[in-house]
This record gives structure tokens, sequence and C-alpha cells, in this order.
């Protein structure tokens, strides 16, 4: 196809536009009316379409639409990854948005697999019904409705990758229950904490049990520097490191924080294997999780350093133990939950993200939880106090469904009954099943309503009824756990008043 010379002088010139830093809204629109009207540029501008594919090997992986293409290097063993967007439009010839693990997580990550008009992502901002404003990284620029459909298609399938590499770790090793640690080489979880003089016999009981010096069943320890390295020579099963009450201002005084670390000893082997060959060897015979690591510590071995030491320490077994401080929290798992209260802890989790949560969250993800809430709280006592409160954060969840400001034919709260709340939460549970998307403060709202009548109510359900609240809490929780974990440390939080 012959170019025309005219047509040349306008991809120069549209070539020309800095697009780090944004294009003018009414420019850009003239610039796509232009391209609408003159079939030849439509045909001259998709000639520079990619082609599509998607291409995986190892921890590389590449998705290319017609329009829009990323190349993402995916997180291995908690490390950091990154990704580079490109578009084909001629428009953005030279542009090449480098976005870092932070970005990834912070921006692209929430509203995966929804419509770009929903309000679900947050680096998308709709201008009009054929434009969005796009902000990746520290770029913006404005796309088409087509090419921003594109990109998302692009992030769902890159994010989704990112997502289930991070979450098989995290379940694998069982470190969902620790908070991260930062140390100067490696990665580790905070097991307890315990004070100096316990930490030193540790150290102690180690040196003296190397598994250089002994056959017996304690003899599998190896000092490197300052951690612990449990160990026979041939199998590494866990590292075991210190970090001092200095690194945590919070902590009590000589108080050392016992670290699970992810050392390049024992995560070697991911970098050469299939990550699910790593996995086969997580056990008690092979790799110790963060969870058995714990376990094994307090059971097993301090009692055993303590026993060994009784006539060196100053303080009794007794003393010794009381001063270890833990900073999990036991919880029944969702699965095995038979104690309708026992949801209530991960009600609250859910409502703590959904607090900060600003944009919208697809509906088809709250529908099960609105229907088997509804139901399980249907036979609550009418006799619950705080009625006033339940029926006034219903009535916060209208009006900003209706857009309305008040409500004249309203009767007094006094008067209002649980069977009206009830009423009001079907209607709820109604609207969530012919909407699209929710509106992150009506879920919110709504949660409260559940845990206030969990928390204060006498309920009558059945197990039926306890099955479908638990199989429905959990994937909104296991989202809100990797949404608040992973998602929220890397983004400007924009707290909801």
């Amino acid at each position: 196809m012959t170019i025309p010379e005219s047509i040349k002088q306008f991809i120069t010139w549209i070539q020309g536009f800095d697009h780090t830093t944004g294009l003018i809204h009414t420019r850009y629109n003239l610039i796509e009316k232009i391209i609408r009207h003159h079939l030849d540029l439509q045909d001259i501008l998709e000639e520079y379409d990619f082609e599509p594919s998607i291409m995986r090997e190892g921890y590389h992986l590449v998705v290319v639409k017609p329009k829009v293409a990323i190349a993402c290097n995916l997180p291995k063993n908690f490390s950091e990854g990154n990704c580079q967007i490109e578009f084909s439009s001629i428009l953005f010839k030279y542009l090449k948005i480098h976005l870092n693990h932070q970005d990834i997580l912070g921006q692209l990550m929430t509203g995966l697999h929804t419509q770009p008009c929903w309000g679900c992502r947050r680096f998308l901002k709709q201008l009009d019904e054929n434009n969005f404003q796009v902000n990746l990284g520290q770029a913006t620029i404005i796309l088409s409705n087509l090419e921003v459909t594109e990109l998302c298609l692009c992030i769902d399938e890159v994010c989704q990758e990112y997502k289930s590499l991070i979450i098989e770790f995290e379940n694998a090793l069982e470190t969902w229950d620790f908070e991260f640690a930062k140390l100067s080489e490696n990665r580790g979880f905070v097991l307890f904490s315990v004070i100096q003089e316990l930490w030193e016999l540790m150290q102690q009981f180690a040196n003296e049990f190397d598994y250089t010096k002994g056959k017996s069943e304690w003899h599998l320890f190896h000092r490197e520097n300052r951690s612990i390295r449990v160990s026979r020579g041939i199998r590494d099963h866990t590292f075991i490191f210190p970090k001092l009450d200095s690194d945590l201002s919070l902590s009590p005084q000589n108080q050392i924080h016992i670290i699970y670390e992810l050392n390049h000893l024992n995560l070697q082997s991911i970098e050469t294997e299939k990550f699910s060959l790593w996995q086969q060897d997580i056990g008690i015979r092979g790799t110790w999780t963060a969870r058995y690591t714990r376990q094994w510590l307090l059971e097993k071995y301090i009692p055993k350093v303590i026993n060994y030491y009784s006539e060196m320490s100053q303080l009794s077994e007794a003393e010794l133990l009381a001063k270890i401080t833990n900073y999990t929290s036991e919880r029944a798992v969702i699965k095995e939950i038979d104690h309708i209260r026992n949801l209530v802890p991960y009600l609250h989790d859910i409502q703590s993200w959904l607090h900060i949560y600003v944009e919208n969250i697809a509906a088809s993800l709250l529908q099960p939880y609105y229907q088997a809430y509804t139901n399980l709280v249907r036979n609550t006592d009418s006799s619950i106090t705080g009625i006033d409160y339940i029926i006034g954060n219903l009535r916060r969840v209208e009006w900003k469904n209706t857009q309305e400001e008040n409500y004249s034919n309203f009767t007094d709260w006094k008067n209002l009954t649980f069977k009206y709340a009830i009423d009001c939460l079907d209607k709820q549970v109604t609207r969530i099943y012919n909407c699209e998307y929710e509106n992150s403060l009506n879920a919110d709202l709504i949660t409260r309503i559940f845990i206030w009548i969990l928390e204060n109510g006498k309920i009558s359900f059945s197990q039926a009824q306890l099955n479908a609240g638990k199989q429905a809490l959990l994937p909104l929780w296991e989202q809100s756990r990797f949404e608040m974990r992973h998602v929220y440390p890397n983004r400007h939080l924009r707290k909801r008043m």
C-alpha cells in the first residue's frame, strides 16, 4: 500500500508527542476523530498491530495482544519481579513503560478480570465513552476503549500468574500467619520472640551439637554466622536467624525475634527446578515449613535447651517459657469451624480490607457472600440489641444506591424490627445479583451488619446454612488476605472516612 504524503506527515506529527507525561485529552480526541474518518489511515495503522501470542519460559512470561504487549519477569521465592509494557499504536511507538514489583502489586493487582468501565481497577480513570486515562508506574497516557480492553486482558494474564506464584509459595511454606522480616541479604518471617539469655543458650546448644561432632538424634545443627542451620549435612531442614529488638522499636527490651529465614541454600533448587518439584521436598524429612519450624522450636528444641542448661540459667524453666512472645493468633481453619462466632475474626479481616478498598468490587465475588450470610442470620432472636445500628447501616447503603438524601416514608427507628432488617438484607441480595459491580462502601457496611448480628444475636441456624457461610467466606477472605499482605503495603492508601 502506498502511503500518501499527507498521511506520512500526520504519522510524523503524532509520533512527536511526549507521551510519558500524558496527552492532552482534547488533542487526543482530535487524533481519534481523524483516524476514524480516514479509512486509508485506519488500514495503515492496523499494519502496526502485534501478532497475538502467549509465551512462558521458566519465570519469564510474554503476553501479546494486537494493541498491547507485556513482558514480565515473574517473582521467584519471594524475589521481586518486574515487567515492561509496549503499545503497537504509532502514537506510542517509542514508549516503553517499566513497572517494578511494587508497581505491579500496588497498581495492577486489584480488579482482575473486570471490565474497564466498572471502576474496579486502580490504574484506570474513564474520561468519556471511548477514552481512559491510564496511570502505569510514573507514566500517564490516554488510551482508547479497545486499547484499554486489550491492556486489561494482558494484565489479567500476567497478574494471575504473578499472584498464583506468590500464593503457591506462601501456601507451600505455610508462612501466611507470620509477618515479613527484612534481613540484609535474605528474606524471612517472624515466628516469635525470646529473651536474649534464651537465644544465647539456643546458639550454644546448636554449637555443641553440630552434626560433625556426633551421631545422636540432636546432632543436627550447624552454625552459620548468626543463624542456626538445622541440618545433618545432607538435607537442610530450616534456617533460624536472630533479629535484635533494636530493629523493631515496639519490642520489649532484650528481646530477640526468631526469624524463619529463606536462605539461599534451601531455595537454590527453585532456581534450577520446576516449582512443583521443589514443593515435593517440603515435609518433616525435607524442607520444613514456617509453621512446622515454629512448632518444633516451641515444643521440642527450646524445652530441650532449657532442660539441658537448667543449672546454668538464672531463670527457671517456667520463667524462660513465660517470656516467649507469640505474634500469631490461633484461629480455627474456616473449613473446620463449627461454632458460628468463630467466623467473626474472618469477617473483621474482610471488613478492614473493604474499609480501605476504594475501588469497586466485582459483584460475582460478593453475591454468594451476601446470600449465605443473610440466610445464616435470618433466624436471629428479635430481641437483639443495637437494632438502630443495623438499620442505620442499611439506610446508608440504600441512600448511596438511590442517591436520595432522606426518606420521608421511614417511621421512627424505635418501631423498626429485626424482621425489617432481614427484609432490607434480602433486597440487597436481590440487588447484588442484578449488578456487575458493587461499591466497596456498601460491602463494608453490610459486613459490619453481619459482624454485629453474629456477635450480639441469638441465632438459630442449620448445618447447611453454616456450611454455605464457610464456603462463601473462603474466597472473599483469601482475596482480602492476599491484598492486605501484598497489595496495600505497595500502594498509597486512601482510607475511607
